[in-house]
């Protein structure tokens, strides 16, 4: 009499079977994410220390922070101020290896990864 319940059963088993292995495989992906995840901001951070120790031994971040403070002192000074304008103007046409290659060079020499989001 109960051999009809025998096949329900089997099903019910299978179905319960495979959800729990979807359930485990969408576990393992979550911890696969997670992972990747934290071995990405790994490498991020051990970049940023290289780039910053790297610093610690090299001129030019300083060679860039007195650039900047040139630029931004004849920016204020009324005779360079033409001079400024169309040198703006003319690395504006500059090719885009030279402008990105620019961006590069700060970024490195500060330790920022970002700069390029930085460009317009």
């Amino acid at each position: 009499m109960l051999n009809w319940l025998n096949p329900v059963t089997k099903i019910a088993g299978a179905y319960l079977e495979g959800r729990q292995k979807k359930t485990e495989a969408k576990s393992k992906l979550a911890v696969a994410k997670i992972e990747a995840q934290a071995k990405a901001a790994r490498a991020g951070e051990a970049w940023e220390d290289k780039a910053l120790g790297g610093a610690a031994d090299s001129f030019k971040d300083e060679a860039w922070t007195i650039c900047f403070i040139g630029i931004i002192l004849a920016s204020f000074y009324p005779p360079a101020q033409p001079y400024m304008k169309s040198g703006f103007e003319f690395l504006k046409t500059a090719p885009d290896f030279i402008q990105w290659g620019i961006l590069a060079s700060i970024g490195a020499s500060f330790g920022i990864r970002s700069i390029g989001q930085f460009r317009k």
